[in-house]
């Protein structure tokens, strides 16, 4: 990242943190948390059984027992940052406790753990589709996927919600980031300032999406990575909202930032910061992204969250009964109360 950017990323460090504090105090009654976001009621203490040893962690729940998923079978499962809430309702509808080995904390990312499925790693990913690259490292491998769309989700375009211009089209995005060549808002209907795209690092699920989406085989323009790359879903957000504000001892820029995220993952802070108060959505070729746009298939960078396996995973394997839990009712209405767009 270049000069400017670390040097103002101290004050939307800052910013950012008073907005979650504030938020948290005002609205902590209505929020979800992203670690202990419950998907069902949690368990009593009266309804916690135990093993013969007197252990509650390794006690599966009904659910899992008529799926004949154990402790010890429980798959491995992995995935992106944006779907680790996924990966957390399903450990916590399969076992009565969540204080389970099990239990996952934290997620590998997109590119790494489609990496960790093709060599075998992992059982089951819950992770964008894969990018040209992933699926040739696989082909290389030998290794065929399977991939089960569970979650609609959406590519969407992002700036400061100050810009005025409203609308982006296929066309404008390619422009702006493989050739860098729309310097101003104003060839874009907007005001009279320095435009600033910001890209995602290459493993990420985002530009994973922008791979597939938009860049088809061509490559972000080196200079846009050279200076303006984030390394994390929050941060494109805050480098969006605040990089015209300039740094915490700078001076505001006669520019707006252009980036990208994903349309659930947007929401899902904005809950929990606020941050989306900050960021306008632009419209694509005239299509506002929303659940309702995204779901119908009318907002065209629409895709989906799949679980994926190895085709070769054995047809008795529990992460195929985990797939079936999550296509059935119970799965899909854990996957509304997360805020993410169940699919069919």
């Amino acid at each position: 990242m270049g000069l400017e950017d670390r040097g103002s990323s101290t004050m939307k460090r800052f910013i950012i943190f008073i907005v979650i504090i504030t938020v948290a105090i005002s609205a902590i009654a209505c929020r979800y948390d992203i670690d202990n976001y419950e998907t069902t009621d949690p368990p009593t203490k009266e309804s916690i059984t135990e093993d013969e040893e007197g252990n509650t962690d390794t006690i599966m729940s009904i659910a899992a027992n008529e799926l004949g998923i154990t402790h010890e079978n429980y798959p491995q499962i992995d995935g992106s940052t944006s779907t680790i809430l996924i990966n957390q309702a399903i450990n916590r509808a399969m076992y009565q406790n969540e204080d389970n080995t099990n239990f996952p904390r934290e997620a590998s990312k997109t590119v790494p753990s489609y990496r960790l499925l093709i060599d075998g790693e992992v059982d089951m990913i819950i992770v964008p589709y894969a990018s040209p690259d992933i699926m040739a490292e696989a082909k290389d491998k030998g290794v065929e996927l399977e991939f089960y769309p569970i979650a609609a989700e959406a590519l969407v375009f992002i700036t400061p919600k100050e810009n005025e211009t409203t609308n982006i089209t296929n066309e404008d995005i390619r422009r702006i980031y493989i050739d860098n060549g729309i310097k101003n808002w104003s060839e874009l209907g907007g005001p009279d300032k320095k435009l600033v795209p910001i890209s995602r690092n290459s493993d990420s699920g985002s530009q994973s999406q922008m791979d597939n989406l938009i860049l088809k085989g061509e490559k972000t323009h080196p200079s846009i990575n050279k200076n303006h790359v984030e390394l994390t879903m929050e941060g494109m957000l805050e480098q969006v909202a605040f990089y015209h504000g300039g740094g915490l001892d700078g001076k505001a820029t006669n520019s707006y930032a252009i980036g990208y995220t994903l349309y659930t993952y947007l929401k899902g802070m904005g809950e929990i910061t606020g941050i989306d108060e900050y960021l306008k959505l632009l419209a694509f070729e005239g299509v506002l992204p929303s659940e309702e746009s995204i779901a119908d298939g009318s907002y065209s960078l629409a895709d989906a969250y799949y679980v994926v396996i190895r085709k070769d995973l054995p047809k008795e394997h529990s992460a195929r009964s985990i797939i079936k839990w999550l296509k059935g009712e119970e799965g899909r209405e854990i996957i509304k109360k997360l805020r993410f767009i169940p699919k069919n």
